[in-house]
């Protein structure tokens, strides 16, 4: 019987060039089409706002203004000008960093809105970071027990989640600001100095958005996490004698990372969009509050801005969850 020499070094098969090239393909097809979609968003949003130049410069002027005024504005600023030509001039204005000023103070759009959109995205981290391991343990933990707790916890986490946004925070802000006393009712302090008021004034916004992601992202665990605990492999790891713990958080919620990360990828859009409403209801300065005040004062420079930047986070974050998703599930990548 032959035996194979010692220097023969085996090596691990790589993956096919085919597949690669249908993977690169496939990633180029998500950009090419998340383009598209963010200029139909801004096309949509920008005819939206700006049909009328004389609305606009009615806003911009106030309502004391004489028509020769007005037509004095329309002609400076360029809106009588066709609706595709200053898209595209606002467009080209807006990817160089120039979002223009507002129409009520005068001052630039982008030092409203950069500050709101790190507001926005702290809150977000905030909601997460607490939320999301809440939501996979409970999850786990229904998936584990079973029985009645698990019938129980899926009939609160069903009302939680049919809750609204601004229910949850009333209710939220009722309990723990009004009755109890324990912290503040507005969010107005996160525009002060980094401090114990600037710290608790996130507790009550971020508690808020993340109830609402708990019931979505427990039941996909519940769900995910079930079915790897039948599965064959789940079983060989128990008659090999490995500890129910290890069994459980090392192969069967292992086994669940990939529908999870979805799950959290949608939540995380799923924060962005309801940020909106709680923030209006906490009054947190963020983009949420922002979008609100620039619609109702007629601002149409900002809610333009604002609304073409809330349109490229959800495109990013859907194509990163995308990506992640197809390369950390063999089966849902790409082949030729």
């Amino acid at each position: 019987m032959s035996v194979a020499s010692p220097d023969v070094v085996i090596a691990s098969p790589a993956a096919p060039p085919g597949r690669r090239l249908a993977r690169t393909r496939t990633l180029a097809r998500h950009l090419a089409m998340s383009f598209v979609t963010l200029v139909l968003i801004s096309f949509v949003a920008f005819a939206a706002m700006n049909r009328s130049g004389q609305q606009i410069a009615r806003s911009a002027l106030g309502r004391g203004v004489t028509a020769e005024q007005l037509q004095a504005y329309i002609a400076a600023h360029g809106l009588d000008r066709p609706l595709l030509v200053r898209y595209l001039d606002w467009l080209a204005h807006y990817v160089r960093g120039d979002w223009g000023n507002t129409l009520t103070s005068n001052v630039p759009v982008k030092s409203l809105i950069l500050p709101g959109f790190a507001n926005t995205a702290e809150l977000a981290v905030v909601s997460l970071l607490w939320s999301v391991p809440v939501a996979v343990a409970l999850g786990v933990f229904m998936a584990r027990k079973g029985g009645v707790f698990d019938r129980g916890a899926l009939v609160v986490l069903t009302v939680l989640a049919a809750l609204p946004e601004f229910v949850l925070g009333l209710g939220v802000m009722i309990l723990l600001a009004v009755q109890l006393r324990w912290l503040p009712v507005g969010s107005g302090a996160v525009s002060g100095e980094v401090g114990p008021a600037w710290f608790a004034a996130f507790v009550l916004p971020a508690l808020t958005l993340g109830l609402g992601v708990v019931p979505y992202v427990s039941r996909i665990a519940r769900a995910t996490v079930s079915e790897s605990l039948t599965a064959p492999f789940t079983r060989n790891a128990v008659l090999r004698g490995l500890p129910r713990r290890r069994v459980v958080w090392g192969h069967a919620t292992r086994s669940a990372a990939v529908p999870l990360v979805n799950a959290v990828a949608l939540n995380i859009i799923y924060l962005m969009g309801g940020a909106i409403i709680v923030e209006n209801v906490f009054s947190f300065p963020g983009l949420g509050r922002l979008l609100v005040q620039a619609i109702v004062q007629g601002d149409t420079n900002s809610a333009l801005a604002i609304t073409v930047l809330l349109g490229a986070v959800f495109i990013v974050l859907g194509l990163v969850a995308d990506v992640a998703v197809t390369y950390l599930n063999p089966r849902l990548k790409a082949v030729k």
